[in-house]
């Protein structure tokens, strides 16, 4: 059984809107319900969101759909928390689970199909998706051995060799639900942002089992949106599309 986790409790800020960024309208629709969407398309009956600030609103845009489950992130303590306070609601659920911020709205079923069929054929416990970027600032990196992944650096924590490293973290992942709890366990907020990164699972992980990623060339699906920039832009790749 696969289960997805959508990281919605975030202000953003950057939007320069009374809506939780989640609900911020891409032509029209709001964010999150285009991940919704393909969630559905692709098969998957249970699906989380993890919300927080102004949740009511988030709760209101998905009401049209029986089969949303909602975990609560009272505190914005990081990525690794909001995923933390699902596990009463998905702590004893078999099979792997998908982990999608809410902001990356038109990540897509391929994008999704992909990872899983990936991750199921190299029997690996944790696949990200990851690009290449020529200028790769501001990303994560993702750190491999023998072709395995090891860690993933986040910038501000990153050495100066590690940034030179061009393979990032498009922040989409798949793990064994079993293992993402026991790991996220594991896991502290020694660091600069004294927050507990999710990407931190995969050192604990990756001791043991299989760590992999898959490699993507990147596009404007894989866009996350924090700003009111980045918000027209893909509006008007969407508008293209369409």
């Amino acid at each position: 059984m696969n289960n997805i986790i959508i990281l919605a409790a975030g202000k953003g800020t950057r939007m320069q809107s009374e809506l939780p960024k989640c609900a911020c309208p891409i032509l029209g629709k709001p964010m999150i319900e285009y991940l919704i969407d393909s969630c559905i398309e692709i098969g998957i009956e249970n699906i989380i969101v993890v919300v927080g600030y102004k949740q009511d609103i988030i709760k209101n845009v998905l009401k049209k759909y029986s089969n949303i489950k909602y975990a609560y992130q009272t505190e914005q303590l990081g990525t690794g928390h909001a995923c933390m306070v699902a596990k009463d609601v998905l702590g004893n659920t078999s099979g792997s689970t998908l982990i999608v911020p809410g902001d990356m709205p038109l990540v897509g079923a391929n994008h999704f199909r992909n990872l899983i069929k990936y991750h199921n054929e190299t029997l690996s416990k944790m696949t990200i998706l990851s690009s290449l970027f020529d200028n790769p600032t501001g990303y994560g990196r993702i750190v491999r051995e023998n072709g395995l992944v090891t860690s993933i650096i986040e910038e501000k924590e990153a050495t100066t060799e590690q940034k030179q490293i061009k393979e990032i973290n498009t922040g989409l992942y798949i793990v064994d639900n079993q293992l993402l709890f026991s790991a996220l366990d594991k896991i502290d907020n020694n660091n600069s942002k004294n927050e507990y990164y999710l990407t931190d699972i995969v050192k604990v992980l990756s001791k043991s089992y299989r760590v992999d990623a898959l490699l993507v060339s990147y596009d404007y699906h894989l866009t996350g949106i924090n700003d009111l920039v980045t918000l027209d832009y893909v509006e008007r790749k969407l508008k293209g599309e369409i």
